[in-house]
This record gives structure tokens, sequence and C-alpha cells, in this order.
């Protein structure tokens, strides 16, 4: 037996390529896996700002997504935070100064109704401000995002021709996406870091991964609950450095950007309930200060009484309010930055009477209230006072404004919106860290919840549960308002339904279905009241028909009510042909009542054009396919046979 012969041994090229084939191939595998989960929609950031469609000749209508915002939610994806979908044009329209405000929550007006927003505020009175330029407020405002996904915001925001950027920024620095103690937390890593995890976390590979082992989070808790990630942060954590830190250097991102761009920034300070609501945190140290400022605001001692409350909101180990540190990080950037800075913060101090700021500007612990919404607004035109010329406010103009009451009124004020304000109150005061320090609020916004429940009529309090239950469509909830409204209508009570369905148009964004629904209802009210429409309500008629049929056309129907409504806003008009193709479109994705409402304008439409044999079709086949409807279809049939 001899023994075999030796084997040669590879060369070198090819043992580095075999190595190179070996380290390659996962690779190679989990890039095919990329791109396919791609092609199904994985991966990636939607824009923050997207370009919808011409809506005339050289004008483009772009709309803020609401839901953009949701890959940075990627350990609580059944909750994630948004903005409020808004619309413009490009290019701007000429004479138009066109503001965007950032921030989060407390930016975008929550717990008010649209209306009733800082931005709100700040359009109308910029505009009694510059009588003869139009204003636009665009408000970016997103739930429960830390800073720096805000600095990819204002990055897109950049190519929308804006004229000014407000910053309302440092309420989420702990708990918000990418704060340092959030459960979405990447805040502690250094902030050169933050891209490269966004870039990652923009993998579909990842995104698909946290789907799978996060489908199923609590979607029952709040999303106050669900973006705790450390739940206790002593008053000397390194966290408040890095909220501080982080703060102060994606602030200073965006302005330098804005800068380059030639376009001014005014940064405000955030303001915080101080003297009314008690720390969340543990521990004895914060409450017992807390007390202290009670004690000395109630002997007249508004000074001594500042001083406890800013030092318990410090020490409270629960920081979902700005601390010293994060508001020092604003001044600072605005400083280094070269942005007009609104001291809102201190301005709110300084109105009230107990030296730090309570519940006549807060709601809860940093959300404003309606006056606040007013007075932080008011505060900014004040700062704009030191602007380039371009966007200077006048000197003197700001004592001249109205009062914030007075504001408040001309943008719509209203009992059913303080019954909405005060039941979100009510659920987040619910939360059990909040009610446990804080019982006392609970008790209060359930009191006049109650009190507001016991005025309502059976039909009215049915549409508020039914409010309380409803889910966010385009970044905001169905008004109340236009819910009311609709009882109102259905009792024969048209001249008390109009102003509130107006109301809740001023509630929704333009561009959807619940825009058309309540620019019909409010018409349909006045004709009812009137006995016909005006030329302007008629044109107001055709002006939502127009914003209907570009919905139509670049694909946003799926429920079939744009169909529906474009339907009845043409019979309105007497166009009852015109109104034929839209109810027929609908009729497809109509259930139960809508149905039975749509073949109603069907078939009234029908018998207007003389078709009185397609009338009678469609009453018959309701007869037999409509189940408990079959009565109102036999009712709808006698008036085809009395019409005929």
């Amino acid at each position: 037996m001899t023994d075999a012969a030796p084997s040669t041994p590879l060369p070198r090229w090819k043992r580095s390529l075999f190595l190179a084939i070996t380290l390659l191939l996962p690779v190679a595998a989990l890039g095919v896996v990329e791109i396919v989960l791609r092609l199904f929609g994985w991966g990636g950031y939607p824009a923050f700002i997207r370009a919808v469609g011409e809506v005339e000749p050289g004008s483009t209508l772009c709309m803020v997504e609401p839901d953009a915002s949701r890959p940075y939610f990627f350990a609580n994806p059944t909750r994630p935070g948004y903005a409020d979908q808004t619309s413009f044009r490009m290019p701007k329209p000429a004479n138009t100064v066109r503001v965007f405000l950032f921030g989060e929550s407390a930016a975008k007006g929550y717990p008010q109704p649209r209306n009733l927003s800082i931005a709100s505020f700040l359009e109308a009175m910029l505009e009694d401000t510059w009588p003869g330029r139009d204003v636009e407020v665009i408000d970016l405002g997103t739930t429960a995002v830390a800073s720096f996904p805000i600095v990819y915001m204002a990055r897109e925001a950049l190519a929308y021709q804006p004229d000014l950027f407000v910053l309302y920024v440092g309420n989420n620095e702990f708990f918000g996406a990418y704060g340092t103690a959030s459960i979405n937390s990447s805040g502690t890593l250094p902030s050169g870091v933050l891209p490269f995890v966004r870039a990652a976390r923009g993998l579909a590979l990842v995104q698909a991964v946290d789907w799978v082992f996060r489908r199923d989070a609590d979607a029952d808790r709040t999303l106050m609950e669900q973006m705790i990630g450390q739940t206790v942060i002593p008053a000397d954590s390194p966290l408040r450095t890095a909220a501080a830190a982080n703060l102060r250097t994606h602030l200073g991102r965006i302005m330098a950007m804005a800068k380059d761009a030639g376009v001014p920034v005014v940064a405000c300070t955030t303001a915080s309930n101080e003297s009314g609501l008690v720390p969340l945190g543990e521990g004895a140290e914060a409450p017992a200060r807390f007390a202290e400022g009670r004690a000395r605001a109630a002997a007249g001692d508004p000074t001594a009484a500042r001083a406890a409350f800013l030092e318990a909101r410090d020490l409270d180990t629960m920081p979902w309010r700005p601390t010293s540190v994060t508001e020092a990080a604003i001044r600072d950037a605005a400083a280094q930055g070269g942005a007009t800075l609104c001291d809102v913060a201190e301005r709110f101090r300084a109105m009230s009477p107990e030296g730090a700021t309570g519940w006549d500007l807060l709601d809860d612990h940093v959300h404003l209230s309606v006056r606040g919404q007013a007075e932080a607004a008011r505060a900014i035109v004040g700062a704009m006072e030191s602007l380039p010329a371009a966007v200077a406010v006048p000197a003197g103009r700001v004592p001249a404004l109205a009062s914030w009451d007075a504001y408040a009124r001309r943008l719509g004020t209203n009992s059913w919106d303080d019954y909405r304000v005060h039941h979100t109150l009510r659920v987040l005061f619910g939360v059990p860290f909040m009610k446990r320090s804080n019982q006392e609020a609970f008790d209060r916004f359930d009191r006049l919840c109650r009190e507001a429940e016991s005025r309502m009529s059976p039909a009215v309090l049915a549409v508020a549960r039914e409010w309380q239950t409803s889910a966010p469509h385009a970044g905001g909830m169905r008004p109340i308002t236009g819910m009311v409204a609709r009882v109102l209508l259905r009792e024969g009570k048209a001249a008390e339904a109009a102003p509130l369905y107006e109301l809740a148009r001023r509630q929704v964004p333009r561009y959807t279905s619940w825009q058309l629904e309540y620019a019909y209802f409010a018409l349909a009210c006045r004709e009812r009241v009137a006995g016909a429409l005006s030329e302007e309500e008629r044109a107001a008629a055709a002006a939502a028909i127009a914003d209907g049929r570009f919905l139509l056309a670049h694909g946003h129907s799926s429920t079939g009510l744009t169909e529906r409504y474009v339907g009845r806003l043409h019979q309105l008009r007497g166009e009852w042909s015109e109104a034929i193709p839209y109810l027929l479109d609908a009729r497809p994705r109509m259930a139960a009542e809508d149905l039975v409402a749509c073949d109603q304008a069907l078939i009234t439409s029908y018998l207007r054009c003389g078709r009185a044999a397609d009338a009678r079709a469609l009453a018959e086949r309701g007869i037999r396919e409509s189940g408990r409807f079959a009565g109102v279809y036999r009712q709808l049939l006698e008036q085809v046979d009395r019409a005929r």
C-alpha cells in the first residue's frame, strides 16, 4: 500500500477568493432580503411633506404627512406619534408669508382642536399685524418626539420656501422618541452617532424584525405610558445632562441649516405647569418643595414660591416637564445659533400670581390651555419685532392686538370643545402614575365632564360616548362638534346645527372626506333655514366639489365617502345629473344607514332627471336586499310612484 500523494496547496489568490465569497454570501443574502422587503413597502423614512398633485396649472398641492414619524417609534408601533395633516401650495403664492412651526404635541396644540392651537392664534394675529398680506402657519408639531427627529423635519421644510422657522421644542428630551429615557431611546448615545442609528433603523430588514416582535405591543396603554423606558431619573442622573446636550445640539443644527438658507428662526422656551402639577416621580423631596411653594404663594410671597416650585420641578424623578438645564439649553442654542429668543417660559411666570406657571395657562403638565395657546402666539409675534425686515412685526403693533379671549371667540371656542378637552385630560390624569400624584386634577376634570354630560340629551350623550372611542384619522380625531351637529339636524334644529358644522370644517384637514361631509351639511342646513342657497353658498359648494374631484383624481378614496359627498354637493347646486355617477361610484362601498342615505340621494337625482324606471329599480332592489331597512325602501318606492 503506497502513501497518498501530497495535495497541492491552493494558490493564495484562490484562497483569498474563497474567503471573500464565504464572507460575502451572507451579506449578499441579506441584501436580497432587503431588496425584496423594500418591494413590499418596508424600509426607509416617509417624507414629512409630500407633493400630491397639480391643483391648477403651475400650482402643486403639498401635504404634511401625519404618519411620517412612525419609523421613529420602532419600540411601540401600535401607537406612534403623529402630526396633523396640513396642506399648502408650491410655489408659494404671491404676497404670502410662510411660517413653519416645529415641536412636539404642545406645538401641535394638543389637547385643543386645531382651530384653537398656537398655529391658528399665530396666523390670526399675524394677519391682523400685516393687513393685506396672506399668512400661512404650517404646523409640524408631532406627538411624542424628542428633538432629533425634528432636525429631519426642518431639513425637509427648507425646500418649501419658508420665510420663518418657529421652534417650540424641548418637552420630550427624556421620554420622546430618541429621548434619553424613552422606550425608543437612543438619546444616551453621542449625538454624532444618532444619524447612523437612524440609518440602521431605516433598513427594511430591521423594520420587519421589529414588526414581528413588537406587533402585539400593548395598544391599550396610552402613548404616555408606552413611551416610558426608565421610570426614575434622579436629579444628578447623567440622563439629564445628556437630554440638555441633545437639545442644544439639535436646535443648533436646525439653526445652522436655516441660517445657511437665509431663513430666520424664533426659538421658544417651553412652558410647563409648575405651580399646579404635583411632581410625578418617586421620593419625598420634590413633593416637599412643591408644598413649600404652595405655602409661600398662599402667604403672598411669589418670589419664594417661584424658587420652591421650580426646584420641585427639577427634583421630580419622572421629568415629563422640561427642567432648568433643558430650558437653559434652548437659551444657549439661540444665543450661539443667532436665533431670536422668545422666552415663553419666563413670560408665563411673569403672568402668574404664584410666581410660577399654573392651571390658567396650562391644561396639564406641558400642554397649553386656550389662553396659553393665545399668549404663546402673542409672545412669538412680539419676538418677531427684531427679525429681518421681510418678516419683522412693526413696533407697537403687539399692544394693539385684541385680547386672548377675543381671539378665542373669533377662532371658535365653544362648550363642546371644552368637553372634548376635559375628557382628554380626564383620560390623561387617569393614567396610574399621573392619578397617583395628581388625584385632585383627575377629580376636577372628571367632575367637569360629568356636569357637561348631565346637561346632554340622551342622543347627544350617545354620540359623545361614540366620539370617545373614535380612532385618529389624518392625524386628528373626528370633531365632536360635527357629531353633535348631526344629532341636532336629525332633531330638526338646522339653525343650531349649521354653526357647529362650520366649526367642524375648521377642525379637520381641508383635503379629506370629512371636510366634504361638513361642507355639505353646513350648506344643507343653511338651505333648510333660508329656503335656498345664496350665490356665495353655491360658490362654496363648487369649491368643495373641486376639492373632492382633486382627491378622487389622486387616489384619495377608500371609503366611498368622497364620491358620496361630491354627489350630494352637486345636488345642493341643483346639478342632479352630475351627481348620479358619483353616487353610483359610492354605492359599492356603502353599508347599512350610509347605503340607505346614498340610495335615497340617488333616487332623488333619478326622479329629477326623468329616470323613474331607474329610481323604481333601485327602490325595489332595496326592498329585496336591505333586510331591516326594507321599510325605508318601501317608502322610497311610494315616493317614486307619487312622482310619476
